[in-house]
């Protein structure tokens, strides 16, 4: 069990996350990165515990934003189910991974995300791709959702630090961008957590608390959505996501 202070830290972040995850996408980390940095659990015990966590806050903000009417739910299940059978893939890579190579691999992540993040938004560039309906179309946002589920897998991170940003990318409008997220980490998240399960890696002590300030933060942040300019707050996530990717190394 982890100190009382360590613990509020964790549920403070949490609380945080879940803003940042139903506002702008990539907020899950944070809980990750907690986990990993505050306690002494094993690699696949912060990828299971995280991921039990965010599969909960996801069904939250998917219902929530289904009844607001503004999933794509054609896009939502494409990337969804690409994402559900990486997964695996990325839990069994796992088992390779030392606690050391886990923190790497994951600031890696955090450092990539936060510096597109912040040079797109620094430049306001619009996207390169704009992907729509079509065969190849329906490819691309299934290599998206390979990636996100096999990252998802490897580190426990949900899907929304990727998914939310490639989808931007690719010509979805950030709000639908927000609300597929939600979908697109249920399934992510959900297929993370039984495989982890199975190897007994949930820390059951953390994850009540946890998932309870992180449903309020999504409540909070889908009330934010729809109220405050997204540009300044992704500027401010990418540079939170660079400070952590080095708090990893340093």
């Amino acid at each position: 069990m982890v100190a009382t202070e360590v613990l509020v830290a964790l549920v403070v972040l949490a609380f945080l996350g879940g803003v940042i995850v139903a506002t702008i996408g990539p907020g899950g980390i944070l809980i990750v990165t907690g986990l990993y940095l505050m306690t002494s659990l094993s690699s696949a015990q912060v990828a299971g515990t995280s991921s039990a966590i965010f599969t909960v806050g996801a069904v939250l903000g998917s219902l929530i934003y289904a009844r607001s009417g503004e999933i794509d739910w054609w896009i939502a299940g494409v990337v969804s189910v690409a994402a559900a059978g990486g997964t695996w893939v990325g839990v069994q890579a796992n088992a390779s991974l030392s606690r050391e190579l886990y923190g790497l691999v994951l600031a890696a992540l955090l450092a990539v995300v936060g510096v597109t993040i912040v040079y797109r938004e620094y430049h306001d560039l619009e996207p390169r791709v704009e992907l729509g309906r079509g065969g190849w179309d329906t490819v691309g946002f299934v290599a998206v959702g390979l990636v996100v589920g096999v990252s998802g897998g490897l580190l426990g991170i949900g899907g929304a630090a990727l998914s939310a940003p490639v989808l931007v990318l690719v010509g979805v409008p950030m709000l639908a961008t927000i609300a597929i997220t939600q979908v697109v980490v249920v399934a992510t998240a959900l297929f993370t957590t039984l495989n982890y399960l199975l190897l007994g890696a949930i820390v059951t002590a953390l994850f009540v608390p946890i998932t309870g300030a992180y449903l309020g933060g999504v409540g909070v942040g889908w009330w934010l959505a729809h109220r405050v300019e997204a540009g300044r707050l992704k500027l401010a996530l990418g540079v939170a996501l660079v400070g952590l990717a080095a708090s990893l190394v340093i």
